[in-house]
């Protein structure tokens, strides 16, 4: 019979999780299984995987292509911009951003949540997605903006 897990069994294991994440690269739910038992923590895939769920730690792909797992960011669209965004360019009404494959999407959602001023919407593909400036701005005053806030303030 299996001993039931206390709350706070769970929070510790899932507080571990978390600074886990934080602090290296883990590629699989295993590498995740294995850094808990090296700092005594016993658990299953399975436990882990429900653990990432309600955590909302998701499997990311990063600029460098490599994909694992991320906390959800809490610096927003800077944060996205500056983990996924390979290139930003304009033309005419438009700036274009370059993502990892499957990475688009993420960003795209998170310009649309954003509400930026002059950004009429968002199209996106895998790997590109277009940024399209409302009438009275232009491509190129979008994309500024957006290299701006991926490379935050200057010191």
């Amino acid at each position: 019979m299996t001993a039931a897990v206390t709350g706070s069994e769970r929070e510790r294991r899932q507080s571990l999780l978390r600074e886990i994440v934080a602090t290296q690269r883990a590629a699989s739910q295993g590498d995740l299984v294995d850094a808990l038992a090296r700092r005594g923590i016993a658990a299953t895939q399975a436990t882990v995987s429900r653990d990432l769920d309600e955590l909302g730690i998701a499997k990311v792909r990063g600029a460098d292509g490599t994909a694992s797992y991320a906390l959800p960011e809490p610096g927003g669209l800077p944060q996205l911009l500056r983990q996924f965004v390979q290139r930003i360019d304009h033309s005419g009404n438009l700036a274009v951003l370059r993502t990892p494959p499957g990475a688009a999407g993420t960003v795209a959602s998170a310009i649309d949540g954003a509400a930026l001023d002059g950004v009429l919407a968002t199209v996106q593909g895998d790997d590109t997605l277009l940024v399209v400036a409302a009438e009275t701005t232009s491509g190129r005053a979008v994309a500024d903006r957006l290299h701006a806030l991926k490379e935050g303030p200057r010191s």
